[in-house]
């Protein structure tokens, strides 16, 4: 870690990914602090730094061979032990030790002394018997697709399974006998090692009728008149819920038709266009109902206002994923639903990515995106050309963001600290400005905390 990342991190509030302590010394202490960045997002534990009447004093660690006697120490209790770095740094002339621990893999779980805990804001938050299994769901160790579900092979409808195998490539001869177990096997729907039986994934997709089932592949959509949410202002207001690609076709249709048309001028001639362009659309909508979190009851919640679309689903970010990398990426909280999703018709909405959603928006002049993690939901807002937001022009970089492009002109990659100095700017600055550049599509981005790297994306 050179310096300007160091005072970076000094510079910073403990929080989800960051801690300061004084010494390893306090294992109970420390291995609370493991436990907890292991099974949320990782994160850093920076030792040899105190807290004084509320600001961040660098004290140094007295021996760090004593520190790494007591690091061993803690490790040990870990089951499993994750995987981390540990580093010697000099700040002011004084020993610090930055330790930079990685998340367990999502089928695992930490323990510290067989309990668990996990990351809750700068809080190291022990999970209660009662709450392991939600804990465990949240996380995605428990797949909510892969349980067992109560249906039977009556329950499905045949003509959703040829229409997806179709849309595979898979010719489906209308004369021979099909072997439904063998094929829903295939697909990854249904158990065919021992005992057979049908997965939730094969209800979510193929049921004759998903109520009789579960009532949460739902999404209501409310329009409201103006700007602000009121009673008084609403004036549509449906509940949908079927099959997923069903579902998607359904709610697609409904709130394009709903949003309307927007009209602006353009060069003294008024423009007329959908509020958000349908590709956009699809994207959003395909997300929430390929990511969201099934084992909770709410449905998605679609609201339509005169400058905005606002979808909110269940589930937060998954473990591993910030608002700041979910961009770059990819991961699956169900990952049956999102390849079949993928191979059906609403594929091209999986593919697009959030990047092309920003370009997208900016070619047409509208806003950029917004996405927020509420904690257990997760909202994106899509801006009309109604909206007292101002549109980023697509392409347009500053002074700063064109010599970074030039200086990867001539370079394989750039790292957030190298560009701090080439724009003489902060290093948080410097973050933000290249984070824009890979939002717009300009730059790639690779690599997680102090090993983060740019480079030019090749189109």
């Amino acid at each position: 870690m050179d310096s300007a990342q160091l005072d970076h991190y000094l510079g910073s509030f403990e929080g989800l990914t960051l801690e300061f302590k004084r010494s390893l010394h306090f294992i109970e202490h420390v291995g609370r602090t493991f436990c907890a960045f292991a099974n949320t997002q990782g994160g850093l534990l920076i030792v040899g730094i105190e807290k004084k009447d509320g600001k961040t004093v660098v004290v140094g660690v007295d021996d760090p061979d004593v520190e790494d006697q007591h690091l061993v120490q803690t490790v040990s209790q870990l089951r499993p032990k994750p995987n981390f770095e540990s580093h010697r740094v000099k700040k002011d002339g004084k020993n610090l030790i930055v330790i930079s621990i990685h998340q367990v893999p999502v089928s695992e779980v930490c323990f510290f002394k067989k309990t668990i805990y996990r990351r809750i804001g700068a809080i190291n938050s022990e999970v209660s018997e009662q709450d392991v299994v939600r804990f465990l769901q949240q996380r995605g160790t428990v797949s909510f697709e892969d349980n067992r579900s109560n249906a039977k092979l009556g329950d499905l409808n045949y003509s959703k399974i040829k229409l997806l195998l179709k849309s595979r490539g898979v010719k489906v001869n209308e004369h021979e006998p099909l072997v439904w177990r063998s094929i829903l096997g295939s697909l990854g729907v249904a158990n065919t090692a021992g005992e057979f039986f049908l997965k939730n994934s094969s209800v979510l997709f193929f049921a004759k009728d998903i109520t009789k089932f579960y009532l949460n592949p739902e999404v209501r959509v409310v329009k409201f008149k103006g700007k602000t949410k009121t009673l008084e202002s609403r004036e549509y207001d449906q509940r949908f819920i079927d099959t997923l690609p069903e579902l998607l076709s359904k709610v697609f249709t409904t709130v394009r038709e709903k949003a309307g048309i927007s009209g602006r001028i353009v060069e003294g001639k008024r423009v007329e266009t959908q509020m958000v362009p349908d590709e956009v659309l699809r994207e959003a909508l395909t997300n929430a109902v390929g990511h969201r979190d099934y084992f909770d009851p709410n449905g998605i919640l679609v609201e339509l206002y005169a400058d905005r679309l606002e979808i909110i689903n269940p589930g937060s970010l998954m473990p591993g994923l910030t608002l700041k990398n979910f961009s770059e990426v990819r991961k699956a909280r169900n990952p049956v639903v999102y390849r079949m999703l993928n191979d059906s018709e609403w594929g091209e909405g999986l593919n697009l990515g959030i990047k092309a959603m920003y370009r997208i928006m900016r070619q047409n002049n509208l806003p950029d995106p917004e996405f927020e993690d509420l904690g257990g939901m997760f909202k994106v807002t899509l801006y009309g050309a109604l909206s007292d937001k101002k549109p980023r022009p697509y392409g347009q970089l500053t002074e700063r963001q064109q010599k970074a492009v030039a200086y990867l002109q001539r370079r394989d990659f750039l790292t957030a600290p190298d560009f701090a100095k080439l724009a003489d700017i902060s290093h948080p600055t410097a973050i933000r400005d290249l984070n824009d550049l890979t939002a717009q599509g300009v730059l790639i981005k690779t690599g997680r905390y102090r090993s983060s790297k740019y480079a030019l994306e090749k189109h």
